[in-house]
């Protein structure tokens, strides 16, 4: 296989996940799921109930009375079940019934995900999951570039680019956005993904952003910014019936820990969205390239009858490319 094929071919070779990559991301899912779960009970136990609530937890198999001063008992449970007395020797003591795992599912699955792809980012790209997305966009990104500049893609050209961006200055980057027809943020985010990707790893680690952002940009925010929003409300109106039953009195007020899990699931899909937003290209960048496009498109229609102006500069650069060898 010839170096241009190759280099033509790697976005695509990307595009496959490897089973170690797999493996390597649910396990640092399943891991930070059970130490988060696992850490959060004690700290929620003698923090938030005892201390700050003035409480006591009732979480080791006890069988105690449903409402203090009722006769019906339940049992208590490590995970399920916990019964906690708050604001003890007060005027508003009352006993609740908190279920830990229905509680804290949702915020400790999101904080595990969010673990997840931080340290796989920052893995070697053979078993790092996140890793290969990033540079899946940047090769995605360059080649894009090089047909642009060259009118074909090969190895030698691409490495050019490469080098050219990573040593480019504001003023570089912004005329060789201009001529690639691209946005200067859209470059800016392709050269700190750069730098970040040949850096140490204590660089990708503080600068994890760097590399974050490239796929949030260019691949996440694009692809799924609808979907995300879909969920966003269907979190909404999960919550809003939750929150409806509850003041309708089918939901004791007794029992939080359904309310807690609808709060949990919004606010894990607001975060979500949040990302999403923040990292999406701004509409007027879109708006300012169609206009700059619409002031062109008597020129572009005049050249027809010998082709599309991008398609005459193409075939120019592939010519004086192809003299510049022959030489």
């Amino acid at each position: 296989m010839t170096a241009k094929t190759k280099s033509s071919f790697s976005q695509y070779e990307l595009a496959e996940h490897n089973t170690a990559q797999l493996f390597t991301f649910y396990f640092i899912i399943i891991c930070g799921v059970c130490f988060i779960f696992f850490f959060s009970l004690p700290v929620l136990q003698k923090v938030f109930f005892e201390y700050f609530l003035h409480g006591k937890v009732y979480n080791q198999g006890e069988i105690i009375s449903y409402y203090i001063d009722s006769g019906e008992k339940v049992r208590t449970s490590t995970y399920q079940q916990w019964g906690v007395d708050i604001y003890l020797n007060t005027g508003m003591e009352g006993r609740y019934w908190f279920s830990p795992v229905i509680s804290l599912m949702l915020p400790t699955l999101i904080f595990s995900f969010g673990f997840a792809m931080f340290l796989t980012s920052i893995m070697p790209q053979a078993i790092g999951f996140m890793r290969q997305k990033i540079e899946r966009e940047i090769a995605i990104l360059l080649n894009k570039i090089t047909m642009l500049r060259y009118g074909y893609e090969d190895s030698n050209e691409h490495n050019e680019i490469i080098l050219e961006i990573k040593n480019a200055d504001l003023r570089s980057l912004h005329l060789l956005a201009e001529e690639c027809n691209m946005l200067d943020d859209d470059l800016k985010t392709l050269y700190k993904a750069l730098i970040w990707r040949d850096a140490s790893l204590l660089y990708r680690i503080f600068h994890i952003n760097d590399g974050i952002s490239m796929y949030m940009r260019f691949y996440f925010s694009i692809k799924y910014s609808n979907a995300v929003l879909g969920f966003v409300y269907v979190g909404a109106a999960v919550l809003i019936i939750i929150i409806g039953l509850r003041g309708l009195k089918f939901i004791p007020p007794t029992q939080p820990s359904l309310v807690l899990f609808a709060l949990g699931l919004e606010f894990s899909l607001l975060i979500l969205y949040a990302f999403t937003i923040m990292y999406a290209k701004q509409e007027e960048d879109y708006e300012g390239r169609n206009s700059l496009a619409a002031g062109d498109s008597e020129s572009i229609y005049m050249s027809s009858d010998f082709g599309s102006a991008r398609e005459i500069e193409k075939l120019l650069r592939v010519f004086i490319n192809v003299q510049r060898k022959k030489e």
